[in-house]
């Protein structure tokens, strides 16, 4: 029973976006209240990968949710400060409190061994390959441009989308859940992708508001041109509702400077069936789509820029 319990807490928690509020989350060590006395809510058991300072603030990054958290490098913040930055080096979980309705950390805790133990063993560097017997390249531009259609038809707010819909038009998070239903659609046509991840100081532009990622994540599809030569388009409605682009146009929309300040600090290609990929390598599956179809469900109604943080995900699971 401690086992099952305690896979159950390290797949709901792994996207860290727990609701519920912690009644000790206002106090420090000494069971004083801190100064702030900020309403925090629990934002789960989860692993840092990236934290960097931008406009006074330190940007801290997490698997599998592309938004951005911030940390004020304030002297009451250092300890925690210390544990995130040791938490990235070493890719292991920390528990995280944040300020009620904001992306700001107000609290960080170590995890438990047996936590540490639990996220090394779903969070791997081992590359899982399904057996089918898919294409891998489209035979010309035509089939292309008609799976392109057939995915950008399931886009939410569309009357020819099932349930759950692509969420296209809610660019804050999500695209990991986006790239892995657009596969499932391909699979269903008979053909396979790789994906592209894109990692740095993201920033990209709907039309009407800017969006801020740690990374973005899409298909990367092979065809055939009209010279039977193959090359690969990024299928990506999210940022390119025309058609599929190159990868470099598609990691050029995600670095938007008249968003702000933006960089890209490296892209990498994966097999279709991975849903997350960390910036050191680490990877994770969701090869049944239950977080996939959760994400997007929970998303469905949203558009834009707001809500921002992104509502919960937690119950979501693999």
């Amino acid at each position: 029973m401690k086992n099952f319990l305690l896979s159950m807490m390290a797949f709901v928690t792994i996207l860290s976006f727990n609701a519920c509020s912690d009644s000790n989350a206002n106090q420090d060590p000494n069971g004083k209240e801190n100064s702030s006395s900020v309403s925090m809510k629990d934002f789960g058991k989860t692993i840092p990968t990236g934290i960097e300072e931008e406009n006074g603030m330190l940007k801290v990054s997490f698997i599998v949710t592309a938004q951005f958290y911030e940390i004020k490098p304030t002297k009451e913040n250092e300890k925690y400060i210390d544990m995130i930055r040791q938490a990235v080096k070493n890719e292991t979980p920390i528990h995280v409190f944040t300020k009620s309705n904001t992306n700001e950390i107000t609290k960080v805790e170590a995890a438990t061994q047996e936590d540490i133990t639990y996220f090394r063993s779903v969070f791997t560097k081992e590359v899982k390959q399904e057996t089918n017997k898919l294409a891998s390249v489209i035979p010309d531009l035509a089939t292309l441009n008609s799976l392109f259609t057939k995915i950008k038809n399931q886009s939410c707010g569309s009357s020819t989308a099932s349930s759950p819909c692509i969420t296209f038009r809610y660019p804050v998070d999500g695209c990991y859940a986006r790239a892995h239903k657009m596969r499932q659609i391909l699979i269903s046509n008979g053909y396979d992708c790789e994906k592209q991840f894109v990692y740095g100081n993201l920033k990209a532009s709907t039309g009407t508001c800017c969006v801020a990622w740690s990374y973005h994540v899409a298909i990367l599809v092979s065809f055939k041109n009209a010279s039977g030569v193959t090359e690969k388009r990024i299928i990506d409605p999210s940022l390119f509702a025309s058609g599929p682009v190159t990868d470099t146009a598609w990691r050029n929309a995600c670095i938007n400077s008249t968003c702000g300040s933006v960089s890209v600090s490296s892209y990498a290609n994966t097999a279709g069936t991975v849903y997350y990929r960390s910036p050191a390598g680490s990877l994770l599956y969701d090869n049944n789509y239950i977080n996939t179809n959760c994400v997007l469900t929970t998303f469905t109604s949203l558009s834009g820029c707001s809500p921002s943080p992104a509502p919960d995900v937690s119950a979501c699971g693999f």
